[in-house]
């Protein structure tokens, strides 16, 4: 793909070169000497004198910041304006990451990094057809980081796969974990948290996702996770307003030029989110927590789809699931809120692709603590025969 092309799929705002291995960063993350811009028209915006410490620790193992990629304004966003999905350009590449597993998805970048507050590295990943973590809430720094919601943010990269996700993961923690065997261990799959509403290509392939874990080994049980059904997204949402109002609304208020789309409106309606919500969501968020983790007394994992939908069109606000309309946003988040209240690490790895051509992804949750063991699940998942199809058709189209 050439230099035009990418640009063309809204992939980098800026690009750089030098020697070493190349990364694209997100454009929250501090470079030293490059400009951070939040995806906004002036608020937030910086130079950043110093490196945040994730790309301080990729730097020193040898990594080069060659591109800063598209963001919505401050990451406000499943979606990505002006970023197309590199499977059919027509459609959304998703976000908050979409520059990221853009760059990454068409071979512009071998690795990116993305941060992930309610889903925005793994709602690109699955939409895009590649590998993206998300980190144990708070394993990695985040200062130098513009923030959103920090009681869930987290920053992780997107790769091709679940291995090469872990290996950065571990230059940005410190700490080394590998690819270890699957067999014997037991995936819990908590259907009641999508029932029928998601689209039926994409329970097909991560049906297929869970045949491949059961033929390595892994034994596939249910799980009932009634609280974080009923209450995974509300909790999440409420908690995102909230806390991002009191990091931006304030400076927006001074400087109403600083935003210019969807954003306002956020920090607008969590301006109005009282304390006392806020309190009772967090609330929330612990007892959710706690039976996720009481589910990991039985299970080692989870399963689920990362998005219960395939990429939407550029211009629909709504997509059908099931005879359902429901608005894009929500049908992206709906699925990536659990670890993003609870702070588990989670995986979206490709599962394939449905009828359409289109990619879609399994999502993976462990313990805390245990990328290493959801990345080898992940590396499991991509050795069945419709996630390597998908693989061969990605190289085909670069």
């Amino acid at each position: 793909m050439t230099g035009s092309q990418w640009r063309e799929l809204g992939a980098f705002v800026e690009t750089y070169s030098g020697p070493g291995e190349p990364v694209a960063v997100k454009d929250l993350i501090d470079v030293a000497g490059q400009t951070v811009r939040n995806g906004t028209p002036g608020l937030g915006h910086r130079v950043a004198t110093a490196d945040a410490t994730v790309w301080a620790r990729l730097r020193a193992a040898g990594h080069v910041a060659m591109g800063r990629t598209t963001v919505p304004e401050l990451a406000w966003s499943c979606r990505t304006p002006g970023c197309a999905n590199p499977w059919d350009p027509r459609r959304d590449a998703g976000g908050s990451s979409g520059g990221s597993a853009v760059a990454v998805a068409i071979g512009a970048a071998p690795v990116a990094l993305g941060t992930d507050t309610g889903g925005s590295i793994r709602v690109p990943a699955a939409l895009c057809g590649v590998a993206g973590l998300r980190p144990t809430h708070g394993s990695v720094p985040m200062d130098g980081i513009t923030p959103l919601s920090p009681s869930m943010d987290t920053v992780g990269p997107i790769a091709l796969t679940a291995r090469e996700c872990l290996r950065i993961h571990g230059l940005l923690t410190g700490e080394t974990a590998g690819i270890r065997p699957v067999g014997g261990l037991r995936v819990g799959r908590p259907a009641s948290l999508w029932g029928d509403n998601a689209d039926p290509e994409v329970l097909r392939l991560v049906e297929e996702a869970a045949g491949t874990l059961r033929a390595a080994g892994v034994e596939i049980v249910d799980v009932e996770l009634p609280l974080a059904r009923r209450h995974a997204r509300g909790t999440g949402y409420t908690v995102l307003l909230f806390e991002s109002a009191r990091q931006w609304w304030a400076e927006y208020e001074k400087h109403p030029d600083g935003l210019a789309g969807r954003a306002i409106g956020q920090l607008r309606a969590g301006s109005r989110v009282s304390t006392s919500d806020y309190e009772q969501a967090r609330k929330l968020a612990r007892e959710i927590r706690g039976e996720v983790d009481a589910a990991f007394d039985t299970v080692d994992a989870l399963l689920l789809p990362t998005v219960p939908v395939t990429a939407a069109p550029l211009d629909a606000d709504t997509v059908q699931v099931n005879g359902r309309t429901e608005d894009v946003e929500a049908a992206y988040y709906r699925l990536t809120a659990l670890a993003a209240v609870t702070g588990h690490p989670a995986l979206s790895v490709p599962a394939g692709l449905t009828a359409a051509g289109l990619p879609a992804g399994a999502q993976l949750i462990g313990r805390r603590g245990q990328e290493g063991l959801v990345c080898s699940l992940g590396e499991a998942i991509e050795d069945g025969p419709a996630a390597r199809e998908l693989a061969r058709a990605r190289r085909r189209t670069r």
